[in-house]
């Protein structure tokens, strides 16, 4: 899927984290499933890591593992910081950002394992790829099935502001 699709999904994922939170954390919220939503190709495909750990496309950055060591370090930090006093967001918030781009990482993962290729979402561990869909129904990463993600991440964002304008009236 392209990037934009990756994001917009990430932040649908998020939302209903974000509902509970007031403007701003629900708005930070977003934002972090977003991060979420494009951190495993940002990973291997942008950063510096992957030459330095020699990472493919759809490998170990595309697996739940990772997802959950990079949610568990993103916790650990927003305890630090918190501790620290430099910024002291509510212990409600940082569930649920980490929350936020921890779903935003598994809806990149889900939106790539509707594409031809798929993911091996348990590596290191096994290399056994892993589909959403049935054969018939896989599309490229670029196709049909990126303009329908692209599409109901914009519904449920939408539904989600909706319901959030809504519920603070």
């Amino acid at each position: 899927m392209k990037r934009i699709t990756h994001t917009l999904l990430g932040a649908a994922a998020a939302t209903p984290f974000a509902l509970a939170l007031p403007p701003l954390g629900a708005a930070s919220c977003l934002w972090f499933g977003m991060v979420g939503g494009g951190w495993p190709d940002w990973f291997d495909l942008r950063s510096d890591a992957r030459a330095t750990l020699r990472l493919r496309h759809r490998g170990v950055s595309h697996s739940l593992v990772l997802a959950c060591v990079w949610s568990v370090l993103l916790w650990i930090v927003f305890g630090v910081v918190s501790r620290s006093g430099v910024i002291n967001p509510p212990a409600a918030a940082s569930v649920a950002w980490t929350s936020g781009f921890f779903v935003g990482i598994c809806s990149h993962l889900l939106g790539d394992a509707c594409t031809h290729a798929g993911i091996q979402p348990w590596l290191p561990f096994s290399r056994r790829r892993f589909w959403l869909l049935p054969k018939l129904l896989r599309t490229r990463s670029d196709g049909l099935g990126d303009r329908l993600g692209r599409f109901l991440a914009l519904i449920v964002l939408t539904g989600g502001v909706v319901v959030y304008v809504l519920g603070r009236l």
